[in-house]
Order: structure tokens, then C-alpha cells, then sequence
């Protein structure tokens, strides 16, 4: 297994930043996502935070880590903050502000009425097709 230089991965995302810095328009409203790259392992999301400030979002997709950076006018880059996001993508909810009977909780609890034939008609989803067997009423 191949490990990863973390040397080489400091410098690359210095010089993404640098370059996206540099070839930013220095007027332009904060807008996130201007661009993004990714390979199996790693996905890079990068944006205009306002003022000149640049922001690079990277996940490793593998290690479930995310790191975010920031470069003002292209002349400096600095780690804004990074975390282990393995528990946040298990959480089922936080600060959901879903309308009431479309929490997680309540959508599971509809589809597996649904799938356990307590439920006629479509899926919860909507529109989606009869249940095998069942036959479409006229």
C-alpha cells in the first residue's frame, strides 16, 4: 500500500491556493465552489470567501478527515480548521429544521410501513412505482 508524503500534499494544496489566489477576481461577491478536483482518495472544493480571501475544502474521502484553508490575495495560506468527520456523517439529524413527519426517523418509520404492505399506493418518495406484485389501481 502506498502512503501518502504529506510533504508533497502540503505543497500541492499551497500552489492550488497560491494559483487560485492569483487568478481570483479581486472584486467578486462570495461565492463557494468555484472549482473542484478529485481522485478516489481526496476531493477539493475551493471558493471566494469575499474581500480577496480565497478557500480550499479538502476531504479524504478514506480517512473521513476534512481540512479547510485560507489565502488572502494569494500571499499567504493558513489552516482555518480540520476534523475527523467520521461521527458527523452518521448522525441522523443536527439542527434539522425539516417540517414535521420528514425527519429521518419519521421517513423510515414511512417507508418501512410502506414496504411491509401497511401502506398502499406509491413509495414515501412520491411517484415512485407500485410495490413488486401489486398492481396498479384504475
Amino acid at each position: 500500500m502506498r502512503s501518502i508524503d504529506l510533504k508533497s500534499v502540503a505543497l500541492a494544496v499551497l500552489a492550488t491556493v497560491l494559483v487560485i489566489g492569483h487568478f481570483s477576481d479581486r472584486g467578486a461577491t462570495a461565492q463557494a465552489g468555484r472549482n473542484t478536483d478529485s481522485n478516489p482518495d481526496m476531493i477539493a472544493v475551493t471558493g471566494d470567501y469575499g474581500n480577496g480571501t480565497s478557500i480550499l475544502w479538502v476531504i479524504d474521502t478514506k480517512d473521513r478527515q476534512l481540512a479547510a484553508y485560507r489565502s488572502i490575495n494569494g500571499s499567504s495560506i493558513e489552516l482555518v480548521g480540520a476534523r475527523k468527520i467520521t461521527w458527523d456523517l452518521k448522525l441522523q439529524g443536527f439542527r434539522d429544521r425539516s417540517p414535521e413527519g420528514y425527519s429521518p426517523a419519521a421517513l423510515e418509520k414511512q417507508y418501512l410501513d410502506w414496504e411491509a404492505g401497511r401502506v398502499r399506493g406509491s413509495s414515501p418518495a412520491g411517484g415512485a412505482p407500485e410495490k413488486a406484485g401489486e398492481e396498479k389501481e384504475k
